[in-house]
């Protein structure tokens, strides 16, 4: 299947499950959702912008191993019962990268869903995800100076809600894979932490 037409099926199906979830069956307000010791009703849209960490393990086997530092931004759209849908992009750039000198920019493209374990508080909001899409590699090096490959990643992290419109991403762990060219098996398993702030809608 064409990456394309991949990125199009999940988006469309993350955007059927989160619309169908988005009306709650019992109807009541945030309020009386706590009087009542229920969980509080999570936001409808979560913006999130912050910085990211990336460690490469290109090429593998000796691992001449690299850190990538830059920035994300992602739009999460929360339903019923803790699943939400989750677009999520990001750029990550590297310079002079040891033996070859050469710089390095990685862009990551990636939608799915997402589950929040969710208490009456609502304060801390712990999650696991799994996003799939596509990654962009722009570089100096010949042969992948532009490049495009299927990716996905498999993590979680730790939400903080703050105020009522802004909360902080503590941390996320992410296992990012993607096919991009490395010169050996065309496998990327590269490690992403990302920590922010939310803006609640």
């Amino acid at each position: 299947m064409r990456l394309d037409r991949l990125i199009l099926l999940v988006g469309s199906m993350a955007l059927a499950a989160t619309l169908a979830g988005q009306t709650s069956p019992s109807g009541r307000s945030h309020v009386e959702m706590q009087k009542a010791g229920g969980v509080e009703k999570p936001p409808a849209v979560e913006v999130g912008l912050g910085y990211t960490y990336l460690h490469a393990n290109a090429p593998p086997g000796a691992c001449q191993c690299f850190s990538l530092n830059g920035g994300y931004g992602s739009v999460t759209v929360n339903a019923s019962h803790g699943f939400a849908t989750v677009g999520d992009f990001s750029v990550a750039h590297a310079g002079n990268i040891a033996p070859t000198a050469q710089s390095l920019t990685v862009v990551n493209y990636l939608f799915g869903p997402r589950y929040s374990w969710r208490t009456a508080s609502n304060r801390f909001t712990p999650y696991g995800q799994v996003l799939l899409g596509g990654s962009t590699e722009l570089s100096s090096l010949p042969g992948v100076q532009n490049v495009s490959a299927f990716a996905f990643s498999i993590g979680g992290g730790v939400n903080a809600r703050l105020t009522h419109r802004i909360g902080w991403k503590i941390f996320e762990l992410d296992w990012l894979h993607s096919q991009l060219p490395n010169g050996v098996n065309n496998r990327q398993n590269d490690l992403r932490i990302d920590s922010g702030v939310i803006l609640r809608f």
